[in-house]
């Protein structure tokens, strides 16, 4: 397929790399040739240099003939301009990233009469997936997959889970609905084998039903997350005002610090509920005072990923019970695992994960990125006469470093094995450690649907985890 994408920033290189690893043919527009330039010294695309929504450079010969433009500019309303442009010159499909809160409520009516065919706004996508973290109970992360029907867990092996602990795959007792996909071991994803003991430190991804799931949570010996009911927020951006909506919404105690004097009169008035703090969030005297050790959740979601890791670790060392970080870079993911935040949220990977979605929407059911990256989870249905319907699992001839951690048939979850068919009409729930999408479409008999037949598939939010 071949994408125009309109903006060069963080944003825009994040997802040219991803549609660039896909085999997509991509044309990247931007004003700035500095920009323009790292782009090109990175990824096999054109650039162009130029202002993206005029219609001189949307009906050249480069751009004219893309079937999908993706307007991701520093201005809502450019963006806008681009799509509706697009749209009139012929280009058939469009994504506009839209982050101001009030564009963001008044465009779920009308962005199909500005020819918008995907909103997508990487701080309200973040403070939604913020909050269903929040509310989960788990002693660990759960991802749910494929409508809730199996989850992923993520569970850190200490020295005293006796269960996992140094023990070999081979040799572990756990629910036989629950497969061990991958381990995340020092910042590095490993498809691991019957042979391979887990050490204490280690992340294991753990594919099963959630009974089994529930059930495994029980045999860590963790005790069940505290309900949340006080919750400090640092950082007034739109992240922490879409997430304080959405809290207060709850009945929460929400406290918001931000050290922009006009952003508190804003939230102020915006959030008659929360209560607004103009200090700066760094001082630990200040943290202290407002009774960061009776605080049940920390979320640090300034626009400094070293400042948001660095206090997380440090509201919980001071007595936080859940803290949460905003990570942009993909490469401060082993300091996540490491340093003890209980959970990371990338508005970047939730974007690129969006626009996959939407791109592949006639052939993926779901699609999870996981926080660095490394690897995805995918739901995919198997069509008639596919190169893996009515093969055994050991003789499917996966992509390497791909496991098949489910199978939806008729309804009936199966956690298979290698002796387990697939038969056509199957979903199946693919753990993959490489960028092997294409090759599991191929495999499925996926690559002659077309990307705009999604009837059969769901309507996606929001859903990366670490």
């Amino acid at each position: 397929m071949k994408v125009a994408i309109i903006g060069a920033g963080k944003v825009g290189f994040e997802i040219a790399g991803r549609l660039n690893d896909e085999g997509h043919d991509i044309v990247v527009i931007d004003r700035c040739q500095s920009r323009l330039e790292r782009v090109d010294e990175k990824f096999d695309c054109i650039t162009l240099k130029g202002n993206g929504p005029a219609s001189t450079v949307l009906k050249s010969p480069t751009v004219a003939d893309s079937e999908l433009l993706v307007a991701v500019t520093g201005s809502d309303e450019v963006n806008m301009i681009a799509c509706m442009t697009a749209k009139r010159v012929g280009i058939p499909r469009t994504i506009a990233r839209i982050r101001d809160p009030e564009y963001h409520r008044e465009l779920v009516i009308s962005k199909e009469d500005l020819g918008v065919d995907l909103v997508i706004n990487p701080e309200w996508a973040a403070a939604e997936e913020i909050n269903r973290l929040l509310s989960i109970a788990l002693p660990v992360h759960v991802e749910p997959i494929a409508r809730g029907k199996v989850q992923l867990l993520d569970l850190t092996v200490d020295e005293n889970m006796t269960t996992f602990a140094h023990k070999k795959l081979k040799d572990l007792e756990i629910p036989p609905s629950c497969l061990i996909v991958a381990i995340s071991r020092n910042g590095d994803m490993i498809i691991p084998g019957g042979e391979d003991t887990i050490r204490p430190g280690d992340i294991l991804y753990i594919l099963g039903l959630p009974a089994s799931v529930r059930s495994l949570c029980i045999t860590t010996n963790k005790k069940k997350k505290q309900k949340i009911h006080k919750v400090l927020i640092l950082g007034g951006g739109r992240i922490g005002y879409y997430l304080a909506e959405r809290l207060c919404s709850r009945n929460m105690k929400v406290k918001i610090i931000e050290k922009n004097p006009d952003k508190c009169r804003e939230l102020a008035e915006r959030l008659p509920a929360a209560l607004i703090i103009n200090a700066d969030g760094s001082d630990l005297e200040l943290l202290k005072k407002e009774g960061i050790r009776e605080t049940d959740a920390f979320v640090s979601v300034t626009g400094l990923d070293e400042e948001n890791l660095l206090l997380s670790l440090l509201a919980k060392q001071m007595g936080a019970k859940r803290v949460i970080a905003k990570v942009s870079r993909p490469g401060y993911a082993p300091l996540v695992e490491r340093l003890g935040v209980d959970s990371a949220i990338s508005p970047r990977l939730i974007t690129v994960g969006e626009i996959l979605r939407f791109i592949r929407g006639g052939r993926l059911l779901s699609l999870v990125l996981l926080l660095n990256e490394q690897a995805e989870v995918v739901e995919v249905m198997v069509q008639p006469d596919s190169k893996i319907a009515g093969k055994h699992l050991k003789k499917a001839y996966l992509p390497k470093r791909t496991l098949i951690g489910a199978i939806i048939r008729n309804g009936k979850t199966i956690i298979p094995h290698g002796e387990d068919v697939v038969l056509e009409g199957d979903r199946l729930v693919i753990f993959t450690a490489d960028h092997n999408l294409t090759a599991i479409e191929n495999l499925c008999g996926l690559e002659g649907i077309p990307l705009e037949q999604t009837s059969d598939y769901e309507n996606f939010g929001t859903g990366t985890s670490m």
